[in-house]
């Protein structure tokens, strides 16, 4: 049987398209081609087959496990692919077997394919999956058309309620019916699989209790779905002896020949099985197996569209992460700097954080400041970026990382830098995608740096690498420090300690109580990893400080931009505090704004948008009318206009008939309907902001409007150091 089998598959792959699968003449809306979508692999020797040959392969086995991602389009059209492939070859032998029909639910199954009830009647009868329409109905109907046999193969869910909840006394009072939907015996799963369970879980684990006893862990629901699986494969094959199963299954049931297989093999040692690990990714031709081998076969499929899950579908569609990139005077091919990748905390722009990097450490370092990728209006009304949504956490942290690492890797291929010498800096939230990456990276060789994380308790829900599964190409040298204030040390050691045993070199680093001392400690920190000397702190005689009124992130970001500027040194900080510090002789400097300032040229922000835009300058209420008049003569010397004929500035006033509504009025007038309005103060409180916004709500239908929460991220807008 088996020759014969390999002689079909070998004439098999006579017919077929040498890179892919035969499928009729699409119509436009149809999908790709399914042979343009796949790429497939030997997972044990990362060869690359085409359809034929892979077919060719698989086809002698006496079971075929393919592990899915469950609501991926592509890989439920490859299923119904492979499942015709092997009818053909098995001359209509071959048995379908699906983790989505539980045992109960066989009789209503075998009556629907023999037509002695109608769809909606077995559906009615059963507890379908949500997508099953777009999923699993294809396989159905071609074994139904075939006269094929499919096999329920789940444990049922009632069963395992009661089992959970009574425990496994309930076995004793089931009655013949029920008995007959359990497996006959049941077999622990392995120490490696509960590892990766456990791993899996890590973050709910008020929900899913890890255990060391086989005992207790033998009616877990994961063990009863490997047990009933594993034991469906098995009698199919006793009822339908010379057919091939094939057996569809999560990816995670049967990954490293363990789970469901594992269960098989416990009660036939000898049978034939391939198992096929089908992965959803943006470009599979491009896609690396990487680590100890996961399955005897992986197939790349392109992610195009999900079905229904939990109420949604989606497609997939282009998403760049933009950043800006430094590159200092002197980097040669003889002379390769380091290379600094920040992530600004919410709410910033790499613009902004480049800003600050350029300052501190831009004559030595490579610099690349990556864009958070989701926009947001913050309470400040200026966009900025956010780096995650908790719903949506883990894929969003995934694209970081896959991005981060794309972004090293092209500066690496184009740039003179030090590939040993590359640091991973975030800041709030940008800190907890840090250590994401510190973590989760399997290409850059880095240290990652997160000072004073935000938002981090998701960070549990990501499972950690295995280094047992690293296989002859283990992970590069990494390590993470997180610096906070103390009472976020608890939270993240228990973590870290997690890092340590998955071989990322990690530790928490509290943040000193000097803020200037502070300063100069994060500071030393990332210059040590770039491999540059450290700084000192300002002497006590030369020490200075911004007073900002605000906690947001922009509001400091500005204060320490300032600070920075007016030391004219990047070795020597004054440090943005919410309060004034308790040491004695330290100065404040002011963040009085005057006139004389925005009259220097790059001071004045320009209007976003293709075409330009009005600047409007709102003044305080505290002016004197001598001051207004000083403001109001930078509308008449528009400095904008004079550079170019898409950008110019107006003042308004916080009341009278020059008031922002008044302004407005008369720039519609004028058919000019793009504007930025700023606050002309450091930093503006958010009160007078939302009063403010709320004068002008009706013309943001008529008129774009962007806005800014002062003048404080300006070059030379402080002090005499003028950018």
């Amino acid at each position: 049987m088996t020759l014969n089998i390999r002689l079909l598959a070998y004439c098999f792959c006579l017919f077929i398209p040498a890179n892919g699968v035969a499928e009729e003449k699409a119509s436009r809306w149809s999908a790709p081609p399914l042979e343009q979508a796949i790429s497939i692999r030997n997972g044990q020797t990362n060869e690359r087959l085409t359809y034929g040959q892979f077919i060719a392969e698989i086809a002698p086995a006496d079971v075929v496990f393919l592990g899915e991602s469950h609501t991926d389009e592509t890989t439920h059209r490859l299923q119904l692919a492979i499942y015709k492939s092997l009818q053909k070859l098995r001359q209509q032998k071959v048995v379908l077997a699906l983790e989505m029909f539980e045992r109960d639910s066989q009789e209503h199954l075998n009556q629907y394919l023999k037509g002695k009830i109608d769809e909606r009647t077995f559906l009615a009868s059963l507890r379908s999956w949500s997508n099953y329409r777009e999923a699993y109905r294809p396989l159905i109907e071609r074994a139904k058309q075939a006269g094929m046999p499919v096999v329920a193969a789940n444990f049922p869910r009632s069963l395992a309620r009661r089992l959970a909840i009574e425990g496994p006394e309930v076995l004793e009072s089931l009655s013949a019916v029920e008995r007959s939907w359990l497996p006959k015996q049941f077999f622990p799963n392995t120490p490696a699989y509960w590892k990766r369970t456990d791993n899996a879980t890590r973050g709910h684990q008020g929900f899913v209790m890890p255990s060391n006893s086989d005992d207790e862990r033998l009616y877990s629901m994961q063990s009863l779905w490997d047990n009933a699986m594993g034991e469906a494969c098995a009698n199919a094959l006793n009822k339908h002896p010379g057919s091939c199963v094939l057996h569809i299954n999560g990816k995670f049931h049967t990954a490293y020949w363990d789970g469901a297989v594992h269960q098989l093999r416990q009660r036939k040692p000898d049978v034939k099985v391939k198992t096929v690990s089908i992965a959803p990714t943006l470009n599979p031709s491009t896609a690396e197996l990487m680590g100890k081998p996961i399955a005897d076969y992986v197939v790349y499929v392109e992610s195009l569209a999900t079905n229904i899950d939990s109420g949604e579908r989606s497609v997939q569609v282009g998403c760049a992460l933009k950043y800006r990139f430094h590159l200092p005077e002197g980097a040669s091919i003889k002379s390769p700097v380091p290379l600094l990748i920040w992530l600004t905390d919410d709410g910033l722009t790499a613009k902004e954080g480049m800003a600050l990097c350029k300052q501190k450490f831009g004559d030595r370092v490579a610099i690349a400041v990556i864009e958070a990728p989701f926009k947001a209006v913050g309470e400040d009304f200026a966009v900025g970026g956010r780096w995650y949504w908790s719903k949506t956490f883990a894929e969003d942290v995934g694209l970081l990382v896959d991005g981060t690492e794309r972004i090293w890797g092209y500066l690496l291929r184009h740039f003179p830098i030090d590939s040993g010498r590359v640091c991973v800096v975030g800041e709030g939230t940008g800190a907890t995608v840090a250590a994401v990456i510190a973590v989760q990276s399997d290409r850059m060789k880095h240290h990652a740096i997160a000072l004073h994380p935000r938002r981090y308790a998701k960070v549990k829900d990501i499972p950690l690498p295995m280094p047992e599964y690293f296989g002859d190409d283990p992970s590069p040298n990494k390590s993470l420090k997180v610096m906070g204030k103390d009472s976020l040390q608890d939270w993240w050691q228990k973590e870290l300690d997690q890092y340590n045993d998955v071989q990322v070199e990690s530790e928490f680093q509290p943040i000193v109580a000097d803020p200037w001392d502070a300063e100069c400690q994060v500071t030393n920190l990332i210059r040590k990893s770039l491999g540059l000397e450290d700084i000192s702190a300002p002497s006590s005689g030369a020490r200075q400080y911004l007073l900002v009124a605000s906690s947001l992130p922009r509001a400091l970001h500005w204060a320490k931009l300032q600070a920075i500027k007016i030391t004219k040194s990047s070795d020597v900080f004054t440090v943005a505090v919410e309060a004034a510090p308790q040491q004695p002789n330290v100065k404040q400097v002011s963040t009085s704004i005057a006139v004389d300032a925005v009259t220097r040229e790059g001071v004045v922000p320009k209007c976003p948008g293709p075409f330009g835009g009005t600047t409007v300058l709102v003044l305080p209420n505290d002016l004197s009318q001598a001051e207004v008049a000083k403001w109001t003569a930078i509308e008449a010397d528009d400095r904008l206009a004079a550079k170019s004929r898409f950008h110019r500035v107006r003042i308004a006033t916080s009341s009278g008939e020059q008031d922002l509504p008044s302004v407005l009025d008369k720039l519609k007038l004028e058919n000019r309907k793009n504007i930025l309005i700023v606050p002309a103060i450091f930093y503006a409180d958010l009160s007078w902001l939302r009063v403010m916004r709320q004068t002008v709500v009706e013309y943001e239908d008529s008129m774009t409007l962007h806005w800014l929460p002062g003048l404080g991220g300006r070059p030379g807008i402080l002090g005499n150091s003028i950018e």
